[in-house]
């Protein structure tokens, strides 16, 4: 393994420390990924990112990086998000020396890091923030992002020393990439409901993701890579709970090889039963507006002559 550095800021106060696994010729390009630490914006330790890297060099991800951001007093939104917009442009423009996958980059963090890999999800395309970080198209797009106990919605600390609210649910869009989030329910520092607002926001754009919650467990537990017993008597989660899960979905997403069957062409059965005419005005249910309701509209049909006006709320 070689380990290079790479100042993201004149100052070095932002850098990306970039491990290189395997330097012998890939036959094929592999993906990269970019770890964001977390501390409550208060510190950023380089070696936190071992739960969930090493599981992915095992898979067979040949660099695996580490985005170090300035904390404290010398923390500064959006600077923190146009570096890390620089580093994945770093890894792209390294991708032949690496042989790096360029449109197979994972950024992932933890609590203040998923808020920073958020941010960068979903400003990577903003034409200032582009600027600064020296892109012209998608160099600093992320591929796909694994999102862990984020303060989502929070306020951050300027250029000017002001604050400003960042809400991240209201930021997603077509350009916001595929998110893995995981979380425990009774995170006691950042409420389950930070991730709960993601998903709703993710899921009225149409953007994929998938999530795992655990049922019990307090902050970053799901990024632990042992478990604890819990003072009701119940275990703690850890990473491998959702790992496999994240694996799979990562697979998906970057359009990987798998290992899996063909499905069996589901069989239906003919409708015999006369189709009743609808009520005068009623606007029949689509089959793309199916499966059983949307974000802004949940009442459920059920079957596919189902129309607007043909039910009634139970009481």
């Amino acid at each position: 393994m070689r380990t290079e550095r790479f100042d993201l800021n004149s100052d070095g106060s932002a850098r990306l420390m970039v491990d290189i696994y395997d330097e012998t010729p890939a036959k094929e390009k592999t993906p990269a990924f970019i770890y964001v630490p977390g501390g409550a914006f208060m510190m950023c330790v380089e070696t936190d990112r071992g739960d969930i890297a090493s599981r992915l060099v095992e898979r067979g991800f040949r660099v695996s990086c580490t985005y170090v951001y300035p904390v404290g007093r010398a923390y500064r939104f959006p600077q923190v998000t146009i570096d890390l917009m620089k580093a994945i442009k770093l890894v792209r423009d390294h991708s032949e020396e690496w042989s790096v996958d360029p449109d197979r980059i994972v950024i992932s963090g933890g609590s203040a890091g998923a808020f920073i890999c958020m941010t960068c999800g979903n400003l990577w395309n903003r034409p200032d923030f582009m600027e600064a970080a020296g892109c012209s198209g998608e160099e600093a797009k992320p591929n796909a992002m694994v999102l862990g106990f984020g303060p989502m919605f929070c306020g951050q600390q300027t250029a000017d020393a002001k604050l400003t609210y960042v809400a991240n649910g209201d930021l997603v869009g077509d350009q916001t990439p595929p998110a893995f989030f995981h979380h425990a329910r009774k995170d006691a520092l950042v409420s389950v409901y930070q991730t709960i607002a993601m998903l709703d926001a993710m899921e009225r754009h149409k953007r994929p993701f998938a999530v795992y919650i655990s049922s019990n467990g307090d902050h970053a537990d799901t990024s632990s890579q042992k478990r604890y017993l819990e003072k009701d008597g119940t275990a703690s989660p850890c990473v491998d709970d959702w790992f496999p899960g994240c694996w799979q979905f990562l697979q998906n997403e970057l359009g990987m090889k798998q290992d899996v069957g063909e499905r069996e062409p589901m069989a239906m059965p003919p409708l015999t039963a006369e189709i009743p005419i609808p009520p005068e005005g009623s606007v029949p249910t689509k089959f793309e507006d199916m499966p059983f309701g949307q974000a802004d509209d949940i009442h459920m049909p059920f079957s596919t002559r189902f129309v607007d006006k043909d039910y009634e709320v139970f009481k």
